[in-house]
């Protein structure tokens, strides 16, 4: 058997987390599985953090070299995501993301999520991401975005 995983979601303020989430849209509240229309972003604020890990499960001797980037989809006028990995969960905000940085937008050369490797099942650290617009983004919709996750299994 080989590993298999799952994204998860953290959210409130005791980290409620949610195995298996459907997907990574972003908006104005600290909610796994948004539907967009529902939360919306206002220009020129930024949307609530997201805090995902992959969980991984069945039978491996380790995962490492994990690399994490916006594979598709194209920014439009003001937008950014920022993304930043750490170890500890912190209640998801619409403040800016601390320390984060512009997510890669092709494959990086290294590995960008720790821990470094995984030798049991569980989860990797928290990948945290925001959506941050200015008051040049448009209303309406941004383009739909796809998130690429890599790693080497052993």
């Amino acid at each position: 058997m080989s590993a298999t995983h799952v994204w998860s979601e953290s959210n409130g303020t005791g980290e409620v987390v949610t195995d298996s989430i459907t997907n990574i849209n972003f908006g104005s509240t600290d909610a796994p599985n948004l539907v967009p229309a529902n939360f919306t972003i206002v220009a020129g604020e930024n949307s609530f953090h997201k805090c995902i890990r992959c969980k991984f499960s069945g039978t491996f001797t380790s995962i490492s070299n994990m690399k994490f980037w916006k594979s598709l989809g194209a920014y439009i006028t003001g937008e950014a995501i920022k993304f930043i990995c750490e170890a500890s969960y912190s209640q998801p905000a619409e403040t800016s993301l601390s320390g984060g940085a512009d997510i890669p937008v092709s494959e990086p050369g290294s590995a960008n999520i720790t821990p470094v490797s995984i030798v049991a099942p569980g989860y990797t650290d928290y990948i945290k991401l925001q959506e941050q617009t200015t008051g040049s983004t448009p209303a309406g919709n941004v383009n739909t975005k796809t998130f690429t996750f890599k790693y080497d299994e052993t």
